[in-house]
């Protein structure tokens, strides 16, 4: 008789129970020498979980049994082979369908009885659960750990030390993190990380800065002094206020509470807004609409040489819809022009903003952004809740697709309504009274603010800009257009 030995084990069991696979099939080829047996392949999944039959080497036995390769399969060990009660069920099946038996070096079964089967059910599921039950026990203990704010482990984040008992301030590293959530403000990620790397900086890791390792920084609690505690069960989409997070004695705070949580309102807003154009270097592009087609307008910049030969950048307007369809008459509007308008009709354009209806009307839209961003969440998760069933054969594969599509017509239309009500995030964040001193202030303060803070105060009043041209105009920014402001948000 042919024999299959099929051994398997993970990194922790190997390290706690000593089931190495030489063990293992040290184990199954005395067992097989005993039975007078002939062993036709050893089968070898290391490191890998039995909570599925996705396994490589499982796989390929399967479809050597299928080929009549081998008569028996042989174990250590029932939990070997799985440790689901439906899996077994699956492998007795087709074991059944081509006449294989199945054993097991240090248990007893018998899988062509009843009883024997009744037996090994049992077995398999006893072994699911003390599974389930100890995933259980870690995630009770992790999280237990982390309300006490305890350290789970993981890397060091910059900007500190730990001694073994508590983390220590590095404040050389310290003074870059703050600059670093300074900069998150008005700079997206990959512009920062350019300017860190060009300045000579490196990670705790001795690497070069990228986009990504920024994002996380300027995402981690840990700098309020908060450890963050995921149990997997949370989205990437969902914002920070919905993680877990706990206060923490052993890590002393790099950023006020203040500046973070007023950092992830912007970067919340760029998630769902318009992302580049909201830290980018033209003032209006996150707010800038055209007049005549309504599509938003994006900046361009054009290399102009003086009279005194001297080389200078000037920067444009122009709409969207003219650059991808050319089908929009409106012309590219200077920007030192357009700010010099909005300066000029400043005061008639906000006099009118504070009436009890206009507060209401900012008030209330805030409460409606809510609304559509619960609801773009529930889509999405019965989003993974349909792929979930899928994967646990609870529904076939036209009805998941059925599901998605009708889902994702409505994720996509959430999605789009939740950015057009976003545009109005600024503005909701401030107060009436913050939001007419800022206003009261605002030509003031633009003569003396540099790029990146005129454009801050851009998007900090105005969610929409409206401006229309009176004469049309080829592409290019041609010769200087009158043009005007229609209205302001």
């Amino acid at each position: 008789m042919k024999v299959a030995l099929y051994i398997r084990v993970s990194t922790e069991e190997q390290a706690q129970h000593g089931y190495s696979l030489a063990a293992q099939e040290e184990r199954l080829r005395a067992y097989a020498l005993s039975q007078d047996w002939d062993i036709a392949k050893v089968y070898r999944d290391e490191g890998r979980s039995a909570k599925d039959l996705k396994r490589d080497q499982l796989q390929r036995m399967l479809a050597d049994l299928k080929i009549g390769l081998f008569d028996v399969v042989l174990v250590y060990r029932l939990d070997r082979l799985t440790r689901s009660v439906l899996d077994l069920y699956e492998l007795l099946k087709i074991f059944d369908r081509h006449d294989v038996k199945f054993k097991s070096a240090t248990e007893v079964y018998d899988t062509t009885t009843a009883i024997g089967r009744l037996f090994i059910t049992l077995v398999a599921a006893l072994a699911q659960w003390e599974r389930e039950n100890l995933a259980e026990r870690v995630k009770f203990g992790m999280l237990k750990k982390a309300s006490l704010g305890e350290w789970m482990g993981g890397i060091i984040p910059y900007g500190y030390t730990f001694d073994g008992t508590a983390f220590r301030i590095v404040e050389q590293e310290a003074e870059l993190v703050k600059k670093i959530f300074k900069m998150g403000k008005t700079k997206g990620m990959e512009a920062i990380s350019k300017e860190l790397n060009a300045e000579g900086h490196r990670t705790k890791r001795g690497f070069k800065w990228s986009g990504f390792s920024v994002h996380y920084m300027l995402r981690n609690p840990v700098y309020i002094g908060n450890f963050r505690y995921n149990d997997g069960s949370g989205k990437t989409y969902q914002p920070l206020e919905d993680q877990r997070t706990f206060e923490s004695e052993l890590i002393d705070p790099i950023i006020t509470e203040k500046e973070f949580w007023e950092l992830q309102r912007i970067l919340d807003s760029r998630k769902c807004n318009k992302g580049k154009s909201l830290t980018g270097k033209y003032y209006f592009t996150s707010v800038l609409r055209c007049g005549k087609c309504g599509a938003y307008m994006t900046g361009t910049a054009y290399k102009y040489k003086e009279k005194n030969g001297v080389e200078t950048k000037k920067k444009y307007y122009r709409c969207s819809n003219k650059i991808k369809a050319k089908n929009c008459t409106m012309p590219q509007i200077q920007e030192s022009r357009l700010a010099d308008e909005l300066m000029r009709v400043f005061d008639d354009l906000t006099q009118n903003w504070f009436s009890k209806t206009q507060t209401k009307q900012i008030v209330h839209l805030g409460d409606d952004i809510k609304v559509t961003a619960n609801e773009l969440d529930n889509v999405r998760k019965s989003i993974e809740k349909y792929k979930l069933m899928f994967i646990n054969d609870l529904i076939d594969i036209e009805e998941l697709n059925n599901q998605l599509s009708i889902l994702k017509i409505q994720e996509k239309n959430l999605s789009s309504e939740l950015n057009k009500k976003s545009d109005l995030e600024e503005a909701i964040r401030l107060s009436p009274e913050e939001l007419k001193n800022l206003i009261y202030h605002f030509k003031a303060v633009w003569d003396i603010a540099e790029d990146e803070e005129r454009k801050k105060l851009i998007i900090s009043i105005f969610s929409e800009i409206v401006i229309d041209a009176s004469e049309e105009s080829s592409y290019g920014p041609g010769t200087s257009k009158h043009f005007w402001i229609v209205s302001a948000k």
